[in-house]
């Protein structure tokens, strides 16, 4: 049985996170497009079993000189807070321009599972892992025992302070497609520092210059997308760090 922490002098960042990264969330994740979506009603309802108090918000959209548009979502747990953005986009992932409300109904209700994500809920999903650390996974619905992984097989666990960026094939980034997919590494690599400190996420950043010049140059768009997440998530850091 799991303790809910409701009214909890002891809730706090730490808490929250150690209780929903290690909820297995597998059998309500689907893919689509190549990137892997978490039911927003089923990830709401497990916050609400832990932390019945806990409430979101939509910030005003923000729209650009191209009109699209990125939404913001806000949850908070008592005195915690964690904010988190996503740009209205299209089946290929391309942000859609002037999109209409029910695109942008669609992107708030993703952008709510990913800031679920920022206290832990899913967060391994995010991070490209099978399954969430540590031994005492509350599953919601267990996987069969005897299937285990190799551990040839095994992926490494993401540490927010490591420094193997999304290195494309020599010194270019040789279409749109590579550029997709080092920009959702890189963003997807970032949220793992949900639980580290600004400065460690400068860190990563410097750490992976070369490559997000290599956007700049040759992908304006995907840079400012990239830009942008990364303001966001410092942002983030620095709200919950100043507490």
């Amino acid at each position: 049985m799991t303790t809910k922490k409701t009214g909890s002098p002891e809730l706090s960042y730490e808490s929250v996170w150690k209780t929903l990264s290690a909820i297995d969330c597998t059998d309500k994740a689907e893919k689509k497009n190549g990137l892997t979506y978490l039911s927003w009603a089923w990830a709401w309802g497990i916050m609400m079993e832990h932390y019945p108090e806990a409430r979101y918000d939509f910030l005003v959209e923000e729209r650009d000189d191209a009109q699209t548009c990125t939404v913001w979502c806000k949850v908070i747990i008592n005195d915690l807070e964690r904010l988190m953005w996503l740009p209205v986009m299209d089946y290929k992932n391309k942000a859609i321009i002037n999109p209409d409300a029910r695109a942008i109904s669609d992107t708030r209700m993703r952008c709510l599972t990913k800031c679920l994500a920022m206290y832990g809920l899913g967060h391994y999903i995010y991070a490209g892992e099978d399954l969430p650390s540590g031994g005492d996974a509350v599953e919601e619905n267990p996987a069969p025992k005897e299937k285990p992984k190799p551990k040839a097989k095994a992926k490494p666990k993401a540490e927010p302070k490591a420094e193997s960026p999304a290195e494309p094939q020599g010194d270019t980034i040789a279409n749109e497609e590579e550029a997709d997919g080092v920009l959702s590494f890189l963003c997807s690599t970032a949220d793992t520092f949900a639980t580290a400190t600004e400065n460690d996420l400068i860190e990563f950043w410097k750490n992976n210059k070369k490559t997000i010049d290599l956007l700049d140059q040759g992908y304006p768009e995907h840079f400012n997308q990239l830009k942008a997440h990364f303001s966001a998530l410092r942002a983030s850091l620095k709200e919950s760090n100043d507490e």
